[in-house]
Formats: C-alpha cells, sequence, structure tokens
C-alpha cells in the first residue's frame, strides 16, 4: 500500500484537483496554528468565470487567505496565489476558486460550520470558539440567510400565524410571521405596530405571496394586528389564539 506524504493527505482532504496542489504545509505549534499554501502547475489551463470557456492560460496572480476548519486544536489557513486568465472572447477575469466562496474570507467549510453553530448558539459564544470578531460572523449570517430567503416561495400560503416577542430587555419587541400548515418561519421584523404587517405584506408578495389567497391569521387581540391584518389582508378571516381567550388563572386547568 503506497503511503501519502503530508502534501497529498492535505491535497485529497481538500479534494484539490489540476492544476491546484499543495506546495507547503508551516506548522506553528506555539501560534497553535498551520498554515497551508496552494499553488497552480506552471501553465495550469482554467476556465473563464465569465463564459467557462475551458483552456484559459493565467495572465497574473495575487495570493490570498483564508480562515479554514481547525486542525484538531490548531487554527489553520489556506493561503493560494489565484490567478487571473486571459480569456480570448471576455477579456481577463479572477477565476473561481472551488474552496471558497467569492468575496468571503472563509473557506466554504468553514462557514458551513459556522452555520451549523449558528441554528444551536448565540453568535457570541461561535465568536469565542472561532476567536473571530462577532461582525465578522454576522456578515457570514446575514449573506446566507438572505441567499436561503431568496429562493423561498410563498405563493402556497394560506394561514399565517402571528406573535411578537421581547427581543431585548425593556419594551423592544418582534414580531413573527409563521406558515400556520408546514409550521415554518415566513418572516420577521421590528415592533408590533400595525406596520408590521405592511411590512410583512412587501415581502410576502415580493417572495410569489398572493395575499387574496390568505384565508385565515392567527393573532391575539392586538388592535394593531387586527386593523393591519383588516386593511392588508381584507379576505383573511382571523382567528384569536385560544390560549389568549382563556381567563387568567384558568391556563392549564384542563
Amino acid at each position: 500500500m503506497n503511503q501519502m506524504n503530508n502534501n497529498e493527505l492535505f491535497a485529497a482532504a481538500l479534494e484539490l484537483s489540476e492544476p491546484w496542489y499543495i506546495k507547503d504545509i508551516v506548522f506553528t505549534p506555539e501560534k497553535k496554528r498551520i498554515d497551508i499554501y496552494i499553488d497552480f502547475t506552471k501553465g495550469g489551463a482554467f476556465s473563464c468565470p465569465s463564459c467557462e470557456a475551458k483552456e484559459c492560460k493565467a495572465h497574473d496572480s495575487r495570493m490570498m487567505t483564508w480562515r479554514h476548519l481547525n486542525f484538531f486544536q490548531f487554527k489553520a489557513y489556506l493561503h493560494a496565489r489565484v490567478p487571473r486568465v486571459k480569456c480570448s472572447d471576455c477579456g481577463v477575469h479572477t477565476v473561481t476558486v472551488p474552496w471558497i466562496r467569492k468575496g468571503s474570507g472563509f473557506t466554504l467549510l468553514f462557514e458551513k460550520m459556522c452555520m451549523d453553530l449558528v441554528s444551536v448558539m448565540p453568535v457570541k459564544t461561535i465568536a469565542k470558539l472561532t476567536e473571530l470578531h462577532d461582525t465578522r460572523l454576522w456578515r457570514l449570517v446575514k449573506y446566507h440567510v438572505e441567499a436561503a430567503r431568496a429562493k423561498l416561495d410563498f405563493s402556497s400560503v394560506t394561514s399565517i400565524g402571528i406573535d411578537e416577542t421581547s427581543c431585548k430587555k425593556g419594551h423592544d419587541y418582534i414580531t413573527l410571521f409563521v406558515d400556520l400548515k408546514t409550521s415554518s418561519l415566513l418572516f420577521s421584523t421590528k415592533g408590533k405596530s400595525s406596520d408590521t404587517i405592511e411590512t410583512f405584506l412587501k415581502d410576502f408578495k415580493e417572495h410569489g405571496g398572493e395575499p387574496d389567497k390568505v384565508e385565515n391569521f392567527c393573532c391575539d387581540m392586538s388592535p394593531a394586528f387586527i386593523r393591519g391584518i383588516t386593511d392588508n389582508f381584507p379576505k383573511a378571516q382571523i382567528t384569536f389564539d385560544k390560549f389568549l381567550l382563556i381567563p387568567d388563572g384558568q391556563q392549564g386547568s384542563g
């Protein structure tokens, strides 16, 4: 059985393919850091990122760095000489690097790990674990949330639940809109006034939602919600949350 050297092992782990290869690995235990240097073979050809023409040669290149998944307890960074190719049809363009999202300072695997963690813990906690400033993580979260929401289709939504919850100490609120048939969150926004319904309506339409198809809203007896629903979804019936209609002291009495 052939034994891989370190460079071959890391190249396989990163799923690198021609013309990419591992040029060097620098392990600095006192800094708890490992730096992996990636390069491309001389004369290597790339696809044009604009027209996808094959066999484009490197025009020039520049070094770039990305945070990667930890190597055991050591922070790992990828460094690569990223080429620009000269396409005969559409000019000079920077190639698409397969292990990153364009414009990101993280690898795709690092971003996936962060997004997995966001679903179970606060961003500040993740910032401490990764030793990153939380503003960088918030930008990452915002990008992926917006990208995911852009794909949402609300055209089949007919029943919507509304509720507000405090997001900070005091009287800062956010209002949540949920598809009652799928129990999925449709939208959230600051405040709990009738304006929140108008804000939701705009987003609802942008995602293919049809107000005239909405048959039912479920909410508490907030006059603001009632007014907002009546003004913006005139064909919908309002059902009041039964829990909120039970007199004080009788909740949970069976």
